[in-house]
């Protein structure tokens, strides 16, 4: 378990840390675009929205290991503003060694009487104090799996998936992995500058695996001069090998069925030395803009982009119309947990659903490729139901496929996302 050093921090930084967990309890919200709303609306400093953030992921990410501690000190069930104060408070006190305990029961007893009176904060005040001095172990818990899912906060449905596609260690591994920090990952913007040219600047160091990968070792990447002048881009390292799987050529026409937010889509026009042509497709309208102003903002001119439904992409263009496809498919995310906690806690059923709409990309894109062409289906899930298997059954039923390349990056290899990618081309 990380532990987060931090120093005194405020009465309202705690409230707004509680409003976005509150909303996400209720409404099952985006933790990062609630931050992101909070902090255009408020005026904080950068130690302060650094507070709330942790706040906030760290809350959500050991939601059931908290759960599991608080459960012996509540006699009745409690109200969402209760429980998730109490599960913030628990947080802070268990991972953020340097807030004193009476400095977290003082603010969450204020409050709970601000919001709830009198009673409530006794209530807060009288569960805190128990929980803090009789800490539950979890040696009670004799089953390694059932124990594994609580300690690391990943459903048991969920150890039991992976455990069974990758073995008991690998599972260990990857769900102590889900729990750490990622590393602040750009992609340098070939189109601009060179690595080698950044790498002069103290604050960037070589990532591991992608040649194009940088690490930044401050703050926000999107607040520096870098960033906007578009010589990098915000892309996890993992996901930067997507791109260069496909390999792109200059002068070919290539198509993106799901570009949004536009890292992979840029970096094959990058690879293409923005000579060609390349159709971008999102189902969601209100992402386009995002992904224009991501082209616009690194100086790419060939990429066509537009909002349609990409499981009816026959219906807009003739057989074998592209050079190469890439198809990074929606999924159920099990790859960026670390970013995205609350996908670990969605419903497993969802997964058929998704499953179902990867298979109609994919003969999507088999009738629209060209006879020697390629495609890369990529994913963000380490599930192989949705990688491996998916592939499996698609060439099962075109023969004329052939698998050239395939890879799984799991989240504890680099310090970065979990990912597959599979390159195959039409015989």
């Amino acid at each position: 378990m990380i532990l987060i050093h931090t120093h005194k921090y405020r009465f309202m930084d705690r409230q707004f840390a509680l409003d976005i967990l509150l909303k996400y309890k209720q409404e099952k919200s985006y933790l990062n675009l609630s931050l992101h709303a909070c902090f255009q609306n408020q005026q904080i400093s950068r130690e302060q929205k650094d507070f709330i953030t942790r706040v906030v992921y760290g809350t959500v990410q050991n939601m059931l290991y908290l759960e599991y501690l608080l459960e012996p000190h509540l006699k009745t069930r409690v109200k969402a503003y209760e429980k998730m104060l109490l599960l913030m408070s628990l947080y802070q006190h268990e991972f953020m060694d340097s807030i004193p305990d009476y400095a977290i029961v003082n603010e969450a007893v204020r409050l709970a009487k601000k919001k709830k009176g009198t009673k409530t904060a006794q209530f807060i005040n009288a569960v805190l104090n128990h929980a803090f001095h009789q800490h539950r172990s979890l040696d009670e818990l004799d089953d390694e799996k059932e124990r594994l899912s609580i300690e690391t906060s990943h459903p048991l449905w969920l150890v039991k998936m992976l455990s069974k596609q990758y073995g008991e260690e690998e599972t260990r591994k990857i769900c102590y992995a889900d729990n750490e920090v990622p590393y602040k990952s750009a992609r340098v913007n070939t189109l601009k500058t060179k690595k080698e040219s950044l790498l002069k600047d103290d604050m960037w160091s070589e990532g591991q695996l992608s040649p194009d990968c940088l690490y930044y070792q401050r703050g926000n990447i999107a607040n520096t001069k870098y960033y906007q002048e578009g010589l990098v881009t915000i892309q996890d390292e993992s996901s930067q090998m997507v791109a260069r799987l496909l390999n792109p050529q200059p002068h070919e026409y290539i198509l993106d069925m799901c570009c949004a937010p536009g890292g992979k889509t840029s970096h094959l026009a990058a690879l293409m030395k923005n000579q060609g042509r390349i159709d971008a497709y999102d189902l969601y309208e209100h992402k386009i803009p995002l992904v224009k102003e991501q082209m616009q903002r690194l100086g790419v001119d060939i990429v066509h982009v537009q909002a349609y439904d990409s499981t009816h992409l026959i219906e807009l263009y003739p057989a074998d119309t592209f050079d190469r496809i890439l198809l990074d498919a929606p999924c159920s995310g099990l790859g960026v947990l670390a970013r995205k906690p609350e996908i670990k806690y969605h419903d497993s059923d969802s997964m058929d659903e998704i499953i179902q709409i990867q298979q109609k990309l994919l003969e999507n894109a088999y009738f629209l490729l060209k006879n020697g062409g390629r495609i890369v289906y990529s994913t963000c899930t380490i599930n192989k139901k949705e990688n491996g298997k998916q592939i499996e059954t698609f060439i099962k039923n075109h023969s004329d496929m052939k698998k050239i390349e395939e890879t799984t990056i799991l989240p504890y290899q680099y310090h970065s996302d979990g990912f597959y990618m599979c390159l195959l081309e039409k015989e």
